[in-house]
């Protein structure tokens, strides 16, 4: 029995017999009552897997639809971009150079032409939001593109402080400071009473040449590290829709740092790490 199918199931059970949900169960052969109840949902409502590519897409950063857009006819697209959230639509036409139609769609054309494309997209199987398990990443799945980034990067200051920590030149450590924003500043120094557990690779900070933009990309390389490995072991529809609200190039990126196992230990630390920036982030805010 398929995933959706069985959320399916337990969506209709929910909404019309959620008093007699376990008479269902016995009723039904033993393997299937087992495969259903391995999956808790909480949800009533079936109109998310319903009409699951019009609400996907809200979430999923415009640069992944960029191949699936330019396999559609190309009399369609510029309806197609008229069918999308509007700043889908504006990255798109950006990003390909098609203007986008001043007639707006009807609304079942508009679903017609947004399933066309994620149909194209091929990916079918991805669970909506509503039904995802709950973790105490899903914070997470709240997150803008911008915010994202930024609590990627933060999770490279912990890097940073170990490798501050063994920099004896104090001239180096200062531009270090005045290369990060004041918040940056004051999360790193409570990084740096911080003892991790295990040994990453340095930093590279031996070969900074100064230059505050290539700190934030040894900072946002390291934080993508330790966000993939917080993110391994999670449901693998979970990890897809965090690596989905980035653009398509840090999300692969990210992607190759998932694993299908959380690893015992370092996934936890990466986890409690994670979950340690956006708060703080978010008390800044």
């Amino acid at each position: 029995m398929q995933v959706k199918s069985r959320i399916m199931f337990h969506v209709l059970l929910n909404r019309f017999h959620a008093k007699a949900q376990l008479k269902f169960l016995k009723a039904l052969p033993a393997k299937t009552a087992k495969e259903l109840g391995e999956i808790k949902v909480d949800a009533d409502d079936a109109s998310p897997l319903l009409l699951q590519p019009t609400s996907l897409i809200e979430k999923i950063h415009y640069s992944w639809f960029i191949p699936s857009f330019e396999k559609l006819p190309k009399a369609i697209l510029p309806s197609v971009l008229a069918s999308l959230p509007h700043r889908h639509a504006i990255g798109l036409s950006k990003r390909t150079g098609y203007a986008i139609s001043e007639k707006v769609p009807s609304q079942p054309v508009k679903t017609f032409l947004i399933n066309t494309l994620y149909t194209h997209f091929g990916r079918k199987e991805i669970l909506p939001l509503l039904f995802l398990p709950t973790t105490s990443l899903s914070v997470l799945l709240t997150l803008a593109k911008e915010e994202l980034i930024k609590v990627i990067n933060f999770l490279g200051l912990y890097d940073l402080a170990g490798g501050i920590r063994k920099i004896l030149d104090q001239k180096t450590v200062k531009n270090i400071y005045a290369a990060l924003s004041v918040d940056q500043q004051r999360f790193l120094r409570s990084c740096l009473n911080y003892k991790e557990k295990f040994t990453l690779p340095p930093l590279g900070l031996d070969q900074w040449n100064g230059d505050p933009k290539k700190l934030d990309q040894l900072l946002h390389k390291r934080g993508m590290l330790r966000l993939g490995r917080a993110l391994s072991g999670h449901h693998p529809d979970f990890a897809w829709h965090v690596v989905h609200i980035l653009d398509a190039g840090r999300g692969e990126a990210l992607l190759k740092y998932c694993q299908k196992e959380a690893t015992p230990d370092v996934s936890e630390v990466f986890t409690n790490q994670t979950i340690k920036v956006i708060n703080y982030i978010n008390k800044k805010s």
